[in-house]
């Protein structure tokens, strides 16, 4: 881990060499995100709440989601766009290098211009917690930092899924969107909203649910039971099949010959 963190280092070093370009894509970054938090504002202006969920508790979990993916794209850019790195035969350099391979690839790129959209997320949710009644406690503030590393588990299962299946088809699958780019947008409303094979999937095979709906029902009050608040935890054993789908790609690993 300490040659990625010296990678990582020097890639923002890199990056903060165009001070101008980047500026620009970070302030881009902020906005864009701004600008879908308006489209859930105007949503409930529209609707006054959804369900038993007002706007501020959407907002919550919306500022949650997005700053997790955002720290995941950030930190596992690498991974999701593994398509060239495979096309390329940068992948065949990273095989001899004494270094393991998922680490190196997750270092291959890094785009700390995401930075304009964690600074943004992490507003709208200090904004959303300041209009939420919690009763804070010590474990309902271990039950909030358990959430944010869940859905970052997730999405990096997800990154490294959506990179192993480039073993086989060299081209990255479009559809692998459907679990990053749609669960996204599924994890930022709560997940009792939508239908029960809908909350199945999104519990037991891509457990979104896990992070954003049952440990927010303990958070704000919503439920009583507090073993809601630890069952981020069992997030991580999606990483369990990724890992070994990426273990199983590298054994079928052939060189494109670039």
């Amino acid at each position: 881990m300490r040659v990625y963190f010296k990678t990582i280092l020097m890639l923002i070093k890199m990056q903060l060499e165009y001070r101008k370009a980047f500026i620009i894509s970070v302030i881009g970054s902020f906005f864009v995100t701004f600008l879908l938090t308006l489209s859930v504002y105007f949503l409930f202006e529209e609707f006054n709440q959804i369900g038993d969920w007002s706007f501020f508790e959407v907002a919550f979990l919306f500022g949650m989601v997005y700053f997790t993916f955002s720290m995941s794209e950030m930190f596992f850019r690498g991974l999701d766009h593994f398509a060239n790195i495979v096309k390329s035969g940068e992948f065949d350099r990273i095989l001899i290098r004494p270094q393991n391979a998922l680490i190196q690839s997750m270092c291959m790129e890094f785009d700390f211009s995401k930075i304009g959209r964690i600074a943004q997320s992490i507003l709208v949710m200090i904004i959303a917690i300041a209009n939420i009644n919690i009763e804070w406690t010590m474990y309902k503030f271990i039950v909030f930092i358990l959430m944010n590393i869940g859905c970052i588990a997730i999405f990096f299962g997800i990154f490294v899924l959506k990179a192993a299946f480039c073993f086989w088809t060299v081209d990255g699958l479009e559809f692998m969107n459907i679990l990053s780019e749609g669960g996204k947008k599924v994890a930022q409303y709560p997940i009792d909203i939508y239908a029960k094979w809908f909350r199945i999937f999104f519990t037991f095979i891509v457990p979104f649910g896990l992070v954003n709906y049952y440990p927010v029902l303990y958070l704000f009050g919503k439920d009583s039971n507090w073993f809601y608040g630890i069952v981020p935890i069992f997030a991580f054993i999606f990483l369990i099949p990724c890992l070994l789908i990426w273990k199983k790609g590298i054994k079928h690993y052939e060189s494109t010959g670039s």
